[in-house]
């Protein structure tokens, strides 16, 4: 399946929002409550400080998904919200984002947190992340770059 990328705009809250909706909420309403107003308010102050990092993920010319990615101080990446809609899921987009990613910017970590029930899970175990650490909510996850040594003498 083939993706493109396009930068995140202002206009967009309401796409995050029915993301969010569509693929969170069941999650977000059993840890927190779904207040759609205070999720909004939620979604707008993250835009005000990462927007520049916000990417949404396009697909036969339709808007399906959201892929937030920068790289942070310590030179490792970071993934942000990475949802694409359901009925676009399980079709291989995602992986093919991550790997994607991964060759664009071989030999760094990447890093991310999940909710912990989320499905998703598999997704991160199958592209070779592996869990270093959980909070109440979520799992934080990493794919660690290997280096071989090769003895020369």
């Amino acid at each position: 399946m083939e993706y493109t990328f396009r930068k995140c705009r202002d206009e967009d809250a309401a796409f995050i929002m029915e993301i969010k909706e569509r693929c969170f909420r069941w999650y977000i309403e059993k840890i927190y409550g779904w207040d759609y107003e205070e999720q909004l308010k939620f979604t707008r102050r993250e835009m005000a400080a990462r927007l520049q990092y916000m990417n949404i993920i396009r697909c036969e010319e339709k808007d399906i998904g959201m892929f937030t990615f920068f790289i942070d101080e310590a030179g490792d990446a970071c993934i942000g919200m990475f949802a694409i809609l359901p009925e676009y899921q399980g079709k291989g987009l995602g992986t093919q984002i991550l790997k994607d990613a991964f060759a664009k910017y071989p030999g760094r970590r990447f890093y991310l947190q999940t909710y912990r029930e989320n499905p998703a899970r598999r997704l991160y175990q199958r592209v070779g992340f592996e869990k270093y650490g959980e909070t109440d909510t979520h799992w934080l996850m990493e794919k660690k770059i290997h280096v071989h040594y090769v003895e020369i003498f």
